[in-house]
């Protein structure tokens, strides 16, 4: 769901009207209605000029989603393609912008690899996701590389007002599909902690396409009287998928992904108007991937990668009148060895390679009365590839209460393979504008337009253009039931050519219809993308893909909570992928038991 765009109060830039406010829980959580991901400290979304969509906890449990690939294949414009299996990894795409110019990160830090820029979203579990925001378009003034947009995952806070409180949960399906999970949370004097645990695997829906992923997480939090806090986190996350691309090649791939993360990070008012951040982040991603012959079982590639990243960032952002501004530098290095072999050909190549990047941002937000502008600019120093400056500025206008204008430009760009033969940039400008509001009874609607050109490196440099146009509505409740839907144009080619890029979803719906009285609970989502693909990728996308999602919570006392769910793959049995070895899975079922206390 996008962010609903009520304006605050005349001379209020941080508070809402009791009305507004009630026209706003009617969609959202009160803690829903900020985002850090457009300038990197809190923002309300009614001052947020960027295409930006959250998707709350709350909104996750009720679709007994497995991973963060669930998650985001639900978001408008968003494309999740190759998911045969839960954990499987995919392929994910902004309204045409491909996977390697989406930064997907947790806690401030990347978990895309940085020999290829790709991340696998279906490793992240949900359970320790508080909310997903999901920024759509060049988000370089704040960020760096990321010329197609962030995906930016906050986790969990430790339980205020407990001193243990904690979930469980388990689900079982078709094809060994089993999903376990545990956490535990709480509060003692200063001290917070939240610990969560899990372990999703699937024997697949295709021959050579099982998956298993592991995690583990844990934040600690130390506050700091009443100034700020201090926080320690640590992830692990590992996925073993196989892919087996049996359709058109007689080949299977195995695959070992494994990642640690841990963070250190200040939060501290110096005064009622400055706050200081400072993060230290380091990650140890290393992986294996294995080809082989699946009729004879013969090896002919292996391919080892180790990375190491540290780094870290320090901001202020300070509060006065009009403006809040916020400023700071980011530091990062990074490593890789990478070992390509490939017997049958006789060939081994060894990658050594090495990345400092140094990046410097300022931006503000100026609120006055109806009339926010956002302007920001960030400079990135790197020791591989060069310099690069990234400016962008937006506005929101309240035309009414309840209606507001949105515009927005920005520059961005990709840092490209970490390889000494490779070290040229793709960059690029986007271009939006767009309207949301609530002015029509018991609907919000929102519009935005798009225009994305990118200069794209490879053998030759391409031009290409994504312009198109997203539409999202949802009703408000009535007797707990309500609707929602999105449709997605994206118009995406090759502007020397004027021919248009093959795999890009060209139409996307996603419709919705859900109830819940807090007790029974249920929703039938249908998805349909259509993709411009040559004959030869032997795609199939005629069918709209409905899923329905069931849950009865059947016993709740005190604190602790139980709730039986079900979820409905797939209903009647669609064909909808890209590529032909990355067919969906056919029709399929699960369901399991919720606690919470």
């Amino acid at each position: 769901m996008g962010a609903l765009a009520i304006l605050p109060a005349p001379h209020a830039a941080h508070a809402d009207t009791d009305t507004d406010r009630e026209l706003l829980e009617l969609y959202y959580e009160p803690h829903d209605l900020t985002v850090t991901s457009a300038t990197r400290s809190p923002r309300p979304l009614s001052r947020s000029a960027e295409n930006i969509t959250v998707i709350t906890a709350e909104q996750i449990e009720a679709m007994n989603a497995h991973t963060l690939a669930d998650v985001l294949a639900i978001v408008p414009g968003v494309q999740v393609a190759g998911n045969t299996a839960p954990g499987a990894p995919t392929l994910t795409e902004f309204a045409g912008a491909t996977t390697r110019f989406v930064q997907i990160q947790i806690d401030g830090v990347p978990i895309d690899n940085q020999i290829d820029s790709y991340a696998i979203p279906g490793m992240v579990p949900v359970q320790i996701i508080d909310r997903v925001e999901v920024l759509k378009g060049p988000a370089s003034s704040s960020w760096g590389s990321s010329l197609g947009g962030i995906v930016n995952v906050i986790t969990k806070e430790p339980a205020l007002h407990s001193p243990f409180s904690g979930a469980a949960s388990f689900s079982g399906g078709e094809n060994g599909t089993r999903d376990g999970r545990g956490e535990l949370s709480g509060t003692v004097g200063s001290l917070g902690y939240y610990l969560s645990g899990g372990n999703l695997q699937s024997n697949g829906f295709h021959p050579f396409n099982a998956t298993e992923n592991n995690n583990a997480y844990a934040k600690l939090r130390w506050d700091l009287a009443d100034r700020g806090s201090l926080r320690l986190t640590f992830n692990s996350l590992e996925t073993r998928p196989q892919v087996g691309l049996i359709t058109f090649a007689d080949f299977s791939e195995r695959i070992n992904h494994r990642i640690l993360q841990s963070t250190l990070s200040l939060d501290y008012a110096l005064t009622d108007r400055l706050s200081f951040n400072a993060l230290i982040k380091g990650t140890r991603l290393d992986s294996t991937t294995i080809d082989n012959t699946i009729s004879t079982g013969e090896r002919f590639a292996t391919v080892t990668n180790d990375e190491k990243t540290s780094g870290g960032v320090a901001l202020l952002t300070w509060r006065q009148g009009l403006h809040t501004l916020t400023g700071g530098a980011e530091f990062d290095h990074g490593q890789i060895e990478t070992n390509l072999d490939y017997p049958l050909f006789l060939f081994n190549q060894k990658v050594d390679a090495t990345n400092d990047k140094w990046g410097f941002f300022l931006n503000d937000t100026i609120a006055w009365d109806r009339l926010t502008i956002t302007p920001a600019v960030r400079y990135d120093i790197t020791s591989h590839s060069g310099d690069f400056f990234s400016p962008s500025i937006g506005a929101t206008l309240g035309i009414t209460d309840k209606t507001l204008l949105r515009a927005y430009a920005a520059r961005g760009y990709n840092l490209p393979t970490l390889s000494p033969s490779f070290a040229t940039r793709d960059s690029g400008w986007t271009v939006q504008a767009g309207l949301e509001t609530t002015d029509i009874p018991f609907l919000w609607l929102k519009g935005t337009w798009f225009r994305n050109e990118f200069k794209e490196q490879g053998d030759e440099v391409v031009r290409t253009l994504r312009e198109g146009f997203e539409v999202e509505t949802r009703t408000a409740p009535l007797y707990n039931t309500w609707l929602t839907a999105g449709y997605v144009f994206t118009d995406a080619k090759d502007l020397k050519t004027d021919e248009k890029l093959p795999g890009v979803a060209r139409h996307t719906w996603d419709l919705g219809l859900h109830y819940d009285d807090r007790t029974f609970r249920g929703a039938l989502t249908g998805a349909y993308r259509w993709w411009n693909t040559p004959s030869s990728w032997a795609a199939e996308y005629k069918d709209f893909i409905w899923d329905i999602n069931l849950a009865w919570r059947f016993f709740k006392r005190n604190n602790t909570e139980a709730e039986l769910f079900a979820t409905g793959h797939n209903l009647f049995d669609g064909q909808q992928y890209h590529l032909d070895i990355f067919k969906n899975p056919s029709r399929w079922f699960e369901g399991g038991l919720r606690i919470k206390w």
